[in-house]
């Protein structure tokens, strides 16, 4: 799975509870931390390098260091313990999902306490070791489900290829709204937007690595519609794959 890798350092830096008011929306940001959020009333949206996100009461995300995160949605009134720290990001057994549910009457006071020690100058290690009893409940609960999983693996491993979300249903014997509720409760996000960020991911490396014509990487990535590979691709990454493409050029060093 993954995640954040248990197995490596990580480092806990501040904590706290907030409040969201009425409409209000994310914060837009580049961070450089990892951002756990533990939502236990209300929902908080926010978008985290062009994909969308929402995150119900009783679910946390884990927002990744170094991405682009904006409020383009009005939240309905969330409150969660936001926690920063610095991780390692791996697909290892011992790494922790980044989205999932957790079960708040049993975290309720551990988050209070998490809150009140940040509040109160408590001893770094205090603080620390509260964080890491969270993780560790997360981790504990947490039920790896193996057929969104499963699903996840042909799409990395064939994303250039036409998947749908029929095709996918026919393929492991489950209704599309079934898969869709997997993905969501998995993943965070739809089957559609999974599949999409796997194959945009592809067409960045190819445009970074090779001179082929943008229209042909289209294809190779499994977009049958340069159209809709442009409108994605300027979605997520807020220029054109050509601007792209240049930027990357210019980085390599002469």
């Amino acid at each position: 799975m993954y995640g954040i890798d248990l197995n490596q350092k990580i480092e806990y830096k501040c904590s706290s509870l907030c409040f969201f008011n009425e409409n209000e929306r994310h914060v837009n940001r580049l961070f450089p931390d990892d951002v756990l959020l533990l939502v236990f009333d209300g929902v908080l949206r926010f978008c985290e390098d062009g994909t969308e996100y929402e995150v119900p009461a009783g679910h946390y995300h884990i927002q990744k260091q170094n991405t682009v995160q904006m409020g383009t949605k009005k939240s309905d009134s969330p409150k969660y313990l936001y926690v920063h720290f610095l991780g390692t990001w791996n697909d290892s057994n011992s790494s922790l999902a980044p989205y999932g549910e957790f079960d708040y009457e049993k975290m309720k006071d551990t988050i209070e306490e998490m809150d009140y020690l940040s509040h109160n100058m408590a001893p770094y290690i205090l603080q620390a070791g509260k964080f890491f009893e969270i993780l560790s409940g997360l981790y504990k609960t947490k039920e790896a489900d193996l057929t969104a999983q499963n699903i996840a693996d042909y799409i990395e491993k064939n994303h250039n290829e036409e998947i749908t979300l029929e095709m996918l249903s026919g393929k492991f014997f489950f209704s599309k709204n079934h898969i869709i509720n997997l993905f969501k409760k998995n993943f965070g996000v739809t089957p559609v937007a999974y599949i999409n960020n796997a194959k945009l991911k592809k067409a960045e490396y190819f445009l970074k690595v090779t001179y082929e014509p943008i229209e042909k990487i289209s294809g190779l990535c499994g977009f049958q519609n340069y159209s809709h590979f442009y409108k994605l691709f300027v979605r997520k990454n807020g220029i054109s794959p050509k601007e792209w493409r240049n930027r990357c050029y210019r980085q390599i060093p002469k």
